[in-house]
């Protein structure tokens, strides 16, 4: 029986709430809003699945090969303007869903609320939904389970997750399916469901509307200056960077995060999915005469020969261009091998964050100062009268 006494170790993956043959295991949320098993005893015959497929507590092996690296770029404008970075996942997908497959990968629900949607198979969710960073911890609800259901029927499947997630769901399967390929994101941390919730409720009270539509790193001044864009029912449009955005700036403090993420155990270069993306800053370094034209591309390392034979037949959609592993991870990778800091506040943070609007109380741990309001200022004014994209020209 599964049971958490350190909730450092416990990443959330799901693994055993979906392997449970009983259903005795619920993924309930703690006080931070994080999502951990809790195990119905009296429904509990004690078989040992749960602990046999914790990803934590048994280690996923790894495809012995020589990892390849590449910086990547999705040929179609549209998709790209509209991604996070290069657009690796749209064709990825694209391909998948023409092989009459799936994918499944972190979108919002109807209340924005961060889930992990399955596109393809004749469901009515689209591609697009599952572009752009969330930085939240997903719901991941009997994702593995579905999944495990089309593989057995010989689909393929595509999976995008966080590391932990990935193996999660390597653990869960428990044998490997030609048809499936998986795609793991580097991973700075992950928020909490409570604190995305109270902030959405925030800035709709702040802006007396309903949300249309939200980017968490929208292009709004370029790839290498993301803001978080919430369009409102009102017509009305929010921006904020990293420097003013309450969310983005607990995120990126280090502050917010699960637990596990401060002592992740799955921080290493080779690692068990067929795919591996990042962040790709240092475009113009790592590819001689490439010029950065601030759109945006993917630092992506090739993790098994299946990552080869689907990067051979999807290459066409891209721009690629290859590049050394350790370079890209000295200049873009920090967090491929590192994990998240803990923030020495981030007790107190979770534990006073009922009391306050979460605008306020981030406030007082991470105060934003007179400084970081005047860049704010400043840049949508010039961005406003055109000369943004001049100005970052001549200060680069």
């Amino acid at each position: 029986m599964i049971t958490i006494q350190n909730k450092a170790e416990c990443c959330g993956c799901t693994a055993c709430y979906n392997i449970c043959p009983k259903e005795a295991i619920q993924m309930k949320p703690d006080f931070e809003g994080f999502l951990y098993p809790f195990v119905n005893t009296e429904r509990c015959v004690e078989c040992g699945l749960c602990d046999a497929v914790c990803p934590v507590q048994n280690p996923v092996s790894c495809d012995e090969l020589e990892r390849k690296s590449y910086v990547i770029r999705t040929k179609d404008s549209h998709v790209l303007e509209h991604s996070t970075s290069g657009g690796f996942i749209t064709p990825l997908g694209q391909w998948v869903i023409k092989q009459n497959g799936v994918i499944c990968g972190a979108a919002f629900n109807n209340d924005f609320k961060v889930v992990h949607k399955i596109v393809g198979g004749g469901g009515t969710h689209s591609l697009s939904d599952l572009r752009g960073s969330k930085y939240v911890q997903s719901d991941l609800t009997d994702c593995f389970a579905t999944i495990k259901r089309y593989l057995e029927q010989g689909t393929t499947v595509c999976f995008v997750g966080t590391t932990c997630q990935v193996y999660g769901l390597k653990k869960f399967l428990r044998k490997k399916y030609e048809t499936l390929v998986t795609v793991d994101l580097v991973c700075h941390g992950t928020p909490s469901p409570k604190l995305w919730d109270k902030y959405l409720e925030y800035q709709k009270n702040n802006y007396h509307s309903e949300i249309e539509d939200i980017s968490f790193r929208n292009k709004t001044y370029g790839y290498h200056s993301g803001t978080m864009r919430i369009q409102f029912k009102n017509g009305k449009t929010y921006y904020g960077s990293a420097r003013v955005d309450p969310m983005l700036r607990s995120f990126f403090k280090e502050i917010s995060s699960r637990p596990s993420c401060y002592q992740c155990y799955f921080k290493n270069l080779e690692r068990c999915s067929d795919f591996t993306i990042y962040d790709c800053w240092h475009a113009d370094q790592l590819v001689v005469g490439l010029a950065d034209d601030d759109k945006g591309y993917t630092n992506l390392i090739v993790q098994s020969k299946k990552g080869e034979q689907v990067l051979e037949k999807i290459k066409q959609d891209f721009d690629i261009y290859p590049v050394d592993t350790e370079r890209a991870i000295a200049l873009d990778g920090i967090m491929v091998r590192n994990a998240a800091h803990p923030h020495p506040k981030r007790e107190e943070y979770y534990q006073d964050m009922d009391r306050d609007e979460v605008a306020e109380h981030i406030e007082k741990f991470i105060p934003i100062t007179k400084k970081d309001h005047l860049i704010e200022w400043s840049k949508k004014i010039i961005y406003r009268v055109g000369i943004y994209r001049f100005l970052k020209k001549k200060m680069s």
